[in-house]
């Protein structure tokens, strides 16, 4: 056990000091499992393997000059009014010593300011400033990743095959890993679009400041499960309240609640259905160590990380018990119903798997 509990520690630190280099690296393997179905589709027309990884790269840089767009716009916005808004907090801040002052609790309306800047909208969201730029100065790393895995994927089964002693079995774990990650980061990327949209007409309709950077902070806190959801409400309550009042502040909160509970506890279930196989303990425990490990980039990560350790461990002799206690207990009365191959979606090794088992 301390032979284990020390190893553990020298792992631990060693991905802490390698964050620089490995957090972009899985950032551009995600886009790239994303992306894969435009190269597929480009390469299925008899075209080089890299002709299709230029073309999802193609879609992925004009999908991210338009969210580059999109902040830049909410950035502008949000410039124009911070001085609105701590002109509003300075009112605020003196109303409420009054109010404490004359209930015999006197308090320094520079020290209630002072704690009110510290928990505003402002700092939380130059916090998120600071992430988005430190995303953008590996964003040229990332690309590359993208491009290179693109190419590198239509050659996969092959060179699983040579190395793999039972190739049939050990593509069918890698297709599994693949299928079920990529199947993730696809409806993740729906369900967080699609609340970022109903979140942004309801903030507009509330005609609540800086609808389109809550929208896209909502965007982007969606990956993270279970907590993201619940970040991204803080700011856009207090948005709402700086710019319309207590009674809109509340109906914010109401609605961020009905819109995650609809998409997150609703839709997300009957489209992912049990392909997370993640107890909602175990992924809460993991966002939290990949979040202490490598901030809010690990946070974003933590859910296909542990996707793939946990198919993995599934696999190793004495380790398996891990990956039981990972998954969510099961329902009663629920069939366990083993996906057919005609009910798996497409996966990037799916022709090296067939090729295996035919060969075998």
């Amino acid at each position: 056990m301390m032979m284990v509990a020390a190893a553990a520690v020298v792992v631990i630190v060693g991905l802490r000091y390698a964050e620089p280099f490995l957090v972009p690296v899985l950032f551009g393997i995600a886009l790239a499992a994303i992306s894969s179905p435009i190269a597929s589709w480009v390469t299925r027309r008899g075209l080089p393997p890299a002709v299709g990884a230029l073309a999802a790269l193609v879609v992925d840089l004009a999908i991210l000059a338009f969210v580059g767009a999109v902040v830049t716009i909410a950035g502008v916005e949000l410039e124009e009014k911070v001085p609105a808004y701590l002109a509003r907090a300075s009112e605020i801040t003196v109303a409420i010593a009054a109010t404490l002052t004359e209930r015999g609790l006197p308090v320094n309306p520079e020290f209630l300011s002072k704690t009110l800047h510290t928990a505003s909208l402002v700092p939380l969201l130059g916090g998120a400033a600071v992430t988005v730029a430190s995303a953008a100065s590996n964003l040229g790393m990332v690309l590359l990743v993208v491009f290179f895995a693109l190419c590198e994927f239509a050659g996969a089964g092959a060179k699983l095959r040579a190395i793999i002693a039972d190739p049939g079995r050990g593509l069918e774990h890698v297709d599994r890993i693949v299928r079920e990650v990529k199947k993730y980061l696809l409806v993740k990327m729906l369900t967080s679009l699609l609340v970022a949209v109903l979140a942004y007409v309801m903030l507009v309709l509330l005609d609540v400041d800086l609808a389109l950077l809550l929208a896209s902070s909502l965007f982007v806190l969606h990956f993270i499960p279970n907590i993201g959801a619940a970040v991204a409400t803080i700011p856009a309550v207090l948005a709402a309240l700086a710019s319309q009042g207590p009674g809109t502040a509340a109906i914010v909160a109401i609605g961020y609640l009905l819109i995650n509970l609809l998409v997150g506890n609703v839709l997300e279930p009957r489209v992912l259905g049990r392909t997370l196989g993640l107890s909602p303990l175990a992924v809460l425990l993991g966002m939290l160590f990949w979040g202490w490990l490598w901030g809010p980039s690990g946070a974003l990560l933590s859910v296909p990380i542990m996707m793939v350790a946990k198919i993995t461990l599934e696999n190793v002799e004495g380790l398996s018990w891990i990956a039981r206690v990972m998954e969510p207990a099961p329902e009663e009365h629920e069939p366990e119903a083993a996906p057919s191959e005609e009910q798996a979606p497409p996966s990037l090794l799916r022709p090296s798997v067939a090729g295996a088992r035919r060969s075998g």
